[in-house]
């Protein structure tokens, strides 16, 4: 695990200090995961409209406000948009969605396939643009495990937080195996596009590496399109824990779903002066991120959803956090 990076695009949509927000794209592939829709006003409509699946934590305001913007650009494409969620997740988007009228031309056929995560089961539903977005019927299925979604050599995890409302953390895993390199990719002579993809399924299916692929009117072998533009790695883990508190209900599920996370982002909306007010309204302080990324063996830890009261001092919470897990870093205004 040592040295092993993320293959993907991370941003961190608004810094540490705004909404909590984990963009995660792969170059060449319309498959991007946003991990919470709250402010999402720096990533652009086509950004937006990459979107493969949306995990959202909960439901309060700085975590859900932004989906109109996520349905809206996505609105005109054909494409399934996944969407998880705490208990609610599908009557809230249902909600939100039937608030606009639509004029529901030909060419807008979005799914959204919404899903509650709860304790034993999952329940699911398909709103439909095509059919006028009708009053969904949620199917309940057995829930068996922790891993939420799959898609080309990655799968999403999660765990259940403890907030005031119902809550979940989320952990992005690319599986051991080829991976697209993006260095690689911005270097090469070919644009990324869907190749990328086709690629990587037959790199990960265990094609011949003398097997042809056409692209853009070349022909090339999966050999040297692993060479020029993939890498094997191994499983690399980003977490993402916020708005719970570090209690013993929490404890255990939070440290395996980071366990060796290269990296993990994490609530650290007080400092351990204000532990009584962390316990009160179920948020971490920067201390009890530093404990849950030592104790987790993470390779590092970025705080965020810092409180506004920290404004203009915010170092000082990552300095507390720092003094008990060194590779702490936070991205600040």
């Amino acid at each position: 695990m040592a040295g092993a990076r993320a293959s993907s695009e991370i941003r961190l949509v608004n810094g540490s200090a705004g909404d909590p927000a984990l963009f995660i794209d792969y170059p060449g592939r319309d498959d991007a995961i946003l991990f919470d829709a709250g402010e999402n006003g720096g990533l652009d409509a086509r950004r937006l409209g990459d979107l493969g699946a949306v995990f959202i934590t909960h439901h309060h305001v700085d975590h859900f406000i932004g989906l109109d913007r996520i349905v809206r650009a996505n609105l005109d494409r054909d494409k399934t948009l996944h969407v998880f969620g705490p208990t609610g997740t599908i009557r809230k988007v249902y909600d939100r969605i039937k608030s606009y009228e639509y004029p529901f031309f030909p060419f807008q056929k979005l799914t959204l396939e919404v899903r509650d995560v709860e304790s034993t089961l999952i329940r699911s539903a398909s709103l439909e643009c095509s059919r006028g977005f009708p009053e969904p019927e949620p199917v309940e299925s057995p829930r068996e495990g922790c891993v939420l979604f799959r898609n080309a050599g990655l799968r999403v995890e999660f765990a259940f937080g403890d907030h005031t409302v119902p809550c979940l953390a989320f952990a992005l895993v690319e599986e051991a195996g080829y991976q697209p390199n993006p260095d690689k990719l911005a270097a090469g002579p070919l644009r990324p596009g869907s190749w990328v993809g086709q690629a990587l399924a037959r790199l990960r299916a265990g094609e011949p590496m003398d097997s042809p692929m056409t692209i853009s009117g070349g022909r090339f072998d999966l050999g040297t399109l692993a060479e020029t533009y993939f890498e094997r790695t191994p499983d690399v883990r980003v977490a993402y824990v916020t708005d719970t508190a570090w209690s013993d209900e929490a404890r255990p599920g939070l440290r395996k779903l980071a366990h060796r996370a290269w990296r993990l982002y994490c609530d650290s909306f007080y400092s351990r002066r204000e532990i009584k007010q962390a316990e009160k309204h179920r948020h971490m302080t920067a201390s009890q991120a530093a404990e849950l990324a030592r104790e987790a063996k993470v390779e590092s830890l970025v705080l965020m959803h810092f409180a506004a009261r920290y404004a203009g001092r915010y170092e000082s919470l990552v300095e507390e956090a720092r003094a008990a897990f060194p590779g702490t870093s936070a991205e600040l205004p």
